[in-house]
């Protein structure tokens, strides 16, 4: 019997059956043919793939994301205004450029830019109800692959 969930068990995610139940908060562990292991608050289940219509997971935000774009611009925008206007006196630029564009400009363009990220969801969702029995099975081992805590 060869099994797939080697990859240790998958992130938390939710099951949704064809029927409208499911299963809220749960991970994935393995799968062999269209048999998938489960585990659902401290106990195992073993679920057929063929009732499942939907699985979801909620990866959080994207405040890191938008924190590390928004230093980024930040960083670009304060070496360009020290590479510009730089060398004139201007009464609000620091005269050391390296705490100028860190202090004035990446720092508080990736606050805001986490702050922006922190308005918007990751989340993936796998629909699989219109999947036949291989094809999920295949699928849903890809799912526990991308998706494994520990690889």
């Amino acid at each position: 019997m060869t099994c797939y969930g080697v990859f240790s068990q998958t992130d938390q995610c939710s099951i949704l059956y064809k029927d409208g139940k499911g299963i809220p908060r749960t991970r994935l562990v393995g799968i062999h043919e269209n048999l998938m292991l489960v585990s659902d608050t401290g106990a195992y289940k073993i679920v057929n793939t063929d009732r499942i219509a939907r699985i979801k997971f909620d990866n959080g935000k994207y405040w890191k994301t938008g924190a590390a774009f928004g230093a980024g611009l930040g960083f670009v925008g304060g070496f360009m205004v020290y590479t510009i206007w730089g060398k004139k006196k201007i009464k609000f630029l620091p005269r050391d450029a390296t705490l100028g564009v860190l202090g004035l400009f990446t720092l508080p363009c990736a606050v805001i830019g986490g702050l922006i990220g922190m308005a918007f969801k990751n989340i993936d969702v796998y629909e699989l109800s219109k999947l036949n029995s291989f094809v999920k099975s295949k699928e849903i081992k890809y799912i526990i692959k991308d998706h494994a805590q520990y690889q």
